[in-house]
């Protein structure tokens, strides 16, 4: 057992090291982003993911060690036939067939056109809000209902809001009581309501002043319409405050009067709601200019505007992330194996998993947002990882030019059975979060990692021998990679025959059932 142990320790550790260290440096990539969720959630996840090299890669081998021997091992390894990794040795070697020999090119046309039909699929991928309401409930949820029945009475919950600053913001000039300011609020709303998207409701200071003018007049309704001239605004808004606070009117205009703002109320907060929204907006302002003597018009607050600059932050850096992520893959991975080769290799699979992913989050109509950007990160983690620990052992296997199709048939049912169960286990898993969770963003993750998985997985075991078997790399008839698996068994706990026959023929140890008493 001890012996087993480190012999697990030291063909593990070389390619067990550079996929987690991929893994913690894709989740602390992610903090790349200015948001502050994101920038904890990297921090959080990223040391958990490097806390895995003490806890996983080095403790795991040492509790094995002290735990009785398993009675199964030749059903596990796939020695005794039939059962369950019977079946699935069985099944991974059809798999692995399909990747070498005249059966390949076939295989490579089909994952190309899957991978033409996803990058297409992934072109009308939306960032942002795809549902009315909150993304992070089912649309059946109380609030969501809630929302539904007040956009179908009311203007509706999201607001765009449109900032009027005075130049001047010390002493006492007062920009809201400007007429300037109140004309310009007045053009705004104006064009606003006239455009293709007109909002479904419009507020700002001016609005009450007409009313208190025609008020202070007696109550005659010619008088409602403001003289354009400071003296009259002057009174309108004297008129107004009479008698009440400032603060009553705080949703329009700060306490001294030198802010304001135009607000826009929009339906739901559906990206292409903000979308039409804001170029609406902007055509406006284009219209009728941002820049005045005593005031300057500032685009913008509310939920709309909010959204719009977290969704322009989120698409910005998921390509700074990605771009990075895969820098740092393949300086660990060309390092690894001392070969850039390799790291460019490693690269094809994971970003072709990821653009799979797109496409399935496009079709199950999933945003790309704050929630769902560390996924990305996630699966790219998660396939590295699949590549890594696939290659070495094709590496390993691989004698000679000649031998490249049973080094990829042993690897796929070996090293490709532990990929299988992994991703299984973690299937098995998460996914009943999906139909458990009363949450639609948990839900939705759950689905996603699932699938996460499951692409990571199928592309490991199909693209990386396809790439093998195509091109030879040269790397792999090289001895001097870090992620070697030949174990010198002299040097371990334990002796006897075992050690004597590897010290005598090191060449001819294989840690692979396909040979049998090794």
């Amino acid at each position: 057992r001890r012996q087993a142990a480190e012999i697990a320790l030291g063909v593990m550790f070389a390619p067990g090291a550079p996929g987690i260290v991929t893994d913690a440096a894709g989740l602390f990539l992610i903090a790349v982003a200015p948001i502050p969720a994101l920038e904890r959630l990297a921090l959080f996840c990223g040391f958990w993911a490097a806390v895995l090299i003490p806890t996983n890669v080095f403790l795991t081998p040492i509790i094995l060690s002290w735990l009785p021997a398993p009675r199964n091992v030749k059903e596990i390894v796939g020695e005794a036939g039939g059962g369950a990794h019977g079946l699935i040795k069985s099944w991974l070697a059809g798999l692995a067939s399909l990747t070498y020999g005249p059966r390949a090119s076939y295989t490579a046309l089909v994952v190309v056109v899957c991978f033409v039909v996803a990058f297409v699929t992934t072109l009308d991928m939306r960032t942002g809000n795809p549902v009315e309401g909150s993304a992070l409930l089912w649309n059946d949820s109380e609030y969501n209902t809630a929302v539904a029945e007040i956009n179908d009475g009311f203007p509706g919950l999201n607001t765009l809001e449109i900032v009027f600053e005075a130049r001047n913001q010390t002493g006492t000039d007062r920009a809201v009581r400007k007429a300037e300011t109140v004309q310009a609020m007045q053009r705004l709303q104006y064009l606003m309501e006239k455009s293709d998207f007109p909002p479904e409701a419009s507020l700002s200071f001016s609005d009450y002043l007409g009313e208190a003018n025609r008020l202070f007049a007696g109550g005659n309704p010619k008088w409602a319409p403001l003289d354009p001239n400071d003296a009259a605004v002057a009174a309108a808004t004297g008129a107004l405050l009479l008698g009440t606070s400032p603060k009553a009117f705080s949703h329009v205009a700060d306490f001294e009067q030198r802010n304001g703002t135009v607000s826009l109320w929009f339906k739901d907060n559906k990206q292409e709601t903000v979308d039409r929204a804001l170029a609406a907006a902007r055509g406006a302002l284009e219209e009728m200019g941002t820049e005045y003597e005593n005031f300057r018009i500032r685009l913008g607050s509310g939920t709309i505007a909010l959204q719009q600059s977290i969704n322009d932050t989120i698409e910005q850096y998921r390509w700074i992330i990605l771009a990075l992520l895969n820098a740092v893959i393949l300086l660990t991975c060309s390092i690894a194996y001392r070969s850039l080769a390799a790291g460019f290799l490693l690269l094809v699979p994971v970003n072709m998993s990821n653009i799979f992913l797109d496409a399935v989050m496009t079709k199950m109509g999933i945003g790309l947002d704050v929630n769902t950007l560390p996924i990305a990160a996630i699966g790219i983690g998660v396939g590295i990882d699949y590549g890594i620990y696939l290659l070495s052992r094709i590496c390993e296997e691989t004698t000679d030019k000649d031998d490249v199709a049973r080094a990829i048939r042993a690897s796929i049912t070996t090293t490709g059975k532990a990929i299988f169960f992994t991703a299984t286990i973690v299937l098995i898993g998460i996914l009943p979060w999906y139909f458990l969770s009363d949450l639609k963003f948990l839900a939705d993750m759950g689905l996603l990692l699932v699938m996460v998985m499951l692409i990571n997985m199928i592309i490991a075991l199909i693209v990386i021998p396809l790439l093998v078997w195509f091109f030879r790399p040269r790397f792999l008839y090289a001895d001097q990679t870090l992620v070697s698996e030949r174990v010198d068994l002299s040097q371990m706990a334990g002796g006897g025959k075992a050690s004597d026959a590897a010290t005598s023929n090191p060449a001819s140890f294989k840690l692979t059932p396909e040979t049998g008493s090794d």
